[in-house]
């Protein structure tokens, strides 16, 4: 073991004792729920299922639904197969308790201490690991590689800044990147970054978001909703701070020319609802709030926001014209907009998208996606698509090309699985 990491391991045995004061602060501020803090300390009342269990692991909301779209792929090939979903958000436990099918157990992510970490693994027993994107915690991959546990780092994806981190502890970054026997990046940044550090060569296979292929929300729900509401509709969808009024800008000035639209607010953070509709009710529009009453607006509601969890789909499916937010700051880098795309719409964003630089550029090469940064620009948007009704998402065959990525990827983790017993196979 390294220097580096010796160190590290020697910190985090040292503050794995104070962790608990973290977690019950956590608690306290909302971010975690009581019930399942034993679970950060790698403590469960659950029993490992019978059979193949692969670990996988994401952040929160995102990395979950991509993990879901892994899994489904995996159980059509291996149906022995189950999945324990670890996340650190308590939002992502929603969406998997929300939508998760069988053969599929969540639990909070154990914090990366050596005690907590060590008394997960000894209970689950995973027979192999999938960690998605840029989540990386040392003792975690040095306990799969202590237990000769398998691992693969699905659609991997780092910021410059965390590229330059890795590389200025190149040792450390071969010996912990080494607990991964395939790692698949999602952009050719990360590949020649994570290569330069590992001195291992990076497969590029592509951004998996891009590739899983969503199921569509139930068609007669949103032909009901949207023939309820009998008006266009217009959604600002995944938005932050500042971007909620952004779209109320571009919506105030859309309403000279349409007054009777609907907009429709999806933020990425569900819990800043109720703010999100005392801004909207200030400045004088008529709100609704989803959660509170699941059905459509009345005709004399301008704005319904709608925070709820793992709905986004449908959202999409019974809009006329989207807004994604996340690009429109310069601070979060963007969103991923195939889901829109592959449901025919097109995608007006901000421009600071430089977390999805390629998906932006191969959508806005096929007139999927529009760029601009002033609300005049989406007001102008909302009302061509409206116009026209020039909904135009991604041609078939374009979709069929992106599969490739997650079919490379598929194949990697099931490489990694015992094989099948004789009364399954």
């Amino acid at each position: 073991m390294t220097a580096t990491l010796t160190l590290y391991r020697i910190g985090a045995t040292l503050l794995e004792p104070f962790a608990p004061i973290l977690v019950r602060n956590r608690v306290k501020s909302g971010k975690e729920r009581s019930e399942r803090t034993s679970e950060r300390f790698g403590r469960t009342d659950m029993s490992r299922p019978m059979g193949h269990l692969i670990w996988m692991h994401g952040a929160s909301v995102g990395e979950s639904r991509l993990l879901l779209d892994l899994f489904e792929a995996i159980r059509a090939q291996r149906p022995d197969a189950h999945a324990l979903i670890t996340t650190q958000t308590t939002t992502s436990a929603d969406m998997i308790a929300a939508s998760a099918p069988q053969h599929v157990i969540h639990q909070m992510a154990p914090v990366d201490g050596p005690r907590a970490v060590t008394r997960f693994l000894q209970h689950w027993r995973p027979d192999a690991a999938v960690f998605a994107e840029g989540e990386i915690w040392p003792n975690m991959l040095l306990g799969l590689k202590r237990g000769g546990i398998p691992a693969v780092m699905a659609n991997a994806r780092m910021t410059m800044k965390s590229i330059e981190s890795w590389n200025s502890r190149k040792s450390s970054s071969r010996e912990i990147f080494s607990a991964f026997q395939f790692i698949g990046a999602a952009d050719r940044q990360t590949a020649e970054g994570l290569g330069s550090a590992t001195g291992r060569k990076i497969t590029t296979v592509g951004n998996l978001k891009m590739s899983a292929r969503i199921t569509p929300p139930p068609q007669d729900k949103v032909v009901a909703f949207v023939k309820t509401v009998g008006r266009p509709i217009l959604l600002a969808a995944s938005t932050h701070p500042g971007e909620d009024e952004f779209a109320l800008d571009a919506f105030a000035a859309m309403r000279v020319a349409m007054p009777h639209a609907l907009l429709v607010i999806v933020p990425r953070h569900p819990d800043r609802g109720t703010t999100i509709v005392d801004d909207v009710r200030g400045r004088g529009f008529a709100v609704r709030q989803w959660s509170r009453d699941r059905s459509p607006p009345s005709p004399d509601a301008n704005v319904l926001v709608a925070d709820t969890i793992g709905e986004l789909l449908f959202w999409y499916a019974a809009a006329d014209a989207v807004y994604l937010g996340g690009a429109t700051r310069a601070d979060v880098g963007g969103h991923n907009a195939i889901e829109p795309a592959q449901l025919g719409k097109r995608v007006f964003t901000g421009p600071h998208g430089f977390n999805f630089r390629e998906t932006f550029e191969v959508l806005g090469q096929n007139e999927a996606l529009v760029i601009g940064d002033t609300p005049r620009q989406l007001a102008d948007f909302w009302h061509a698509e409206l116009s026209a009704r020039s909904v135009q998402g991604l041609p078939a065959s374009m979709l069929d090309a992106f599969r490739a990525p997650f079919d490379q990827t598929i194949a990697a983790i099931l490489a990694m699985l015992p094989p099948k017993a004789a009364s399954d196979a």
